[in-house]
C-alpha cells in the first residue's frame, strides 16, 4: 500500500486482516488530531496522546485480525472511543493516586520512629492475610525496593508488565484488607 494513499473504511479493515502494517500506520494517523485534542484539553500531556493512541490502534487491529470486531459506525469512531476510554480509566487511576497520596500527608500524632515500627508491624499481619505469591510480590517492591523487571525474573513472571499488574492487584487486596479493619482516624490524632 502506498503511504499517502487513503484507504476507505472497508479498505482498511481489509488490509489489517492481512496483516498489512502500512495499515496500522494509516489507522494511527487518521486519529492522530482527534485523540491528541481529546487527551490535551483533558489534562494530559503529548506522551499520553502517543501512548494512549498505540493502545488503542493496536486495539483496533487486534480486533479486526482476530474478527471480533463488530463495526456498524465509521472505523475512527471506534478508535476514539477505545482511546477516551482508556484516557478515562487512565485519568481515574491517577485521581486515585493523588487521593491516595493526600492520606499520607496528614500529620500523625505519633513520632517517626514509633510510627514507621507501627506502620510495618501492621502491613507485615495485613500481608499475612494474603496469598504466598503476593506476600512476595510486595515484600520484594516495597521492602526489598526491587524493581519490577528483577521482580518479573525472581518470580518467574513473563515481564516486568505482569509483574507490575500482579503487584497493583496485590496492593488492592491488601489495601482492602487495611480498609476494612482500619479507618483514618486509627491513625490520626483526635
Amino acid at each position: 500500500m502506498p503511504v499517502n494513499k487513503q484507504l476507505t473504511d472497508e479498505q482498511l479493515v481489509s488490509a489489517i486482516q492481512r496483516g498489512d502494517q502500512n495499515a496500522l500506520l494509516q489507522l494511527y494517523r487518521d486519529n492522530f488530531m482527534a485523540v491528541r485534542n481529546h487527551i490535551l484539553k483533558n489534562n494530559g500531556k503529548m506522551e499520553d496522546v502517543e501512548d494512549v493512541l498505540q493502545d488503542a490502534t493496536i486495539a483496533v487491529w487486534e480486533k479486526i485480525r482476530n474478527n471480533s470486531l463488530q463495526l456498524n459506525a465509521k472505523l475512527s469512531t471506534f478508535v476514539f472511543a477505545i482511546a477516551r476510554n482508556q484516557w478515562l480509566k487512565r485519568l481515574n487511576k491517577m485521581n486515585r493516586m493523588v487521593q491516595m497520596y493526600d492520606i499520607h500527608t496528614e500529620k500523625l500524632t505519633d513520632s517517626p520512629d514509633n510510627l514507621e515500627a507501627r506502620d510495618i508491624h501492621l502491613v507485615r499481619n495485613m500481608m499475612n492475610q494474603l496469598g504466598e505469591k503476593c506476600q512476595k510480590i510486595l515484600t520484594l517492591f516495597y521492602f526489598d525496593g526491587m524493581d519490577m523487571n528483577a521482580i518479573a525474573d525472581e518470580l518467574e513472571y513473563n515481564n516486568a508488565d505482569t509483574a507490575k499488574a500482579k503487584k497493583h492487584q496485590c496492593f488492592k487486596q491488601l489495601q482492602e484488607l487495611f480498609l476494612n479493619k482500619y479507618n483514618k482516624q486509627d491513625f490520626l490524632g483526635h
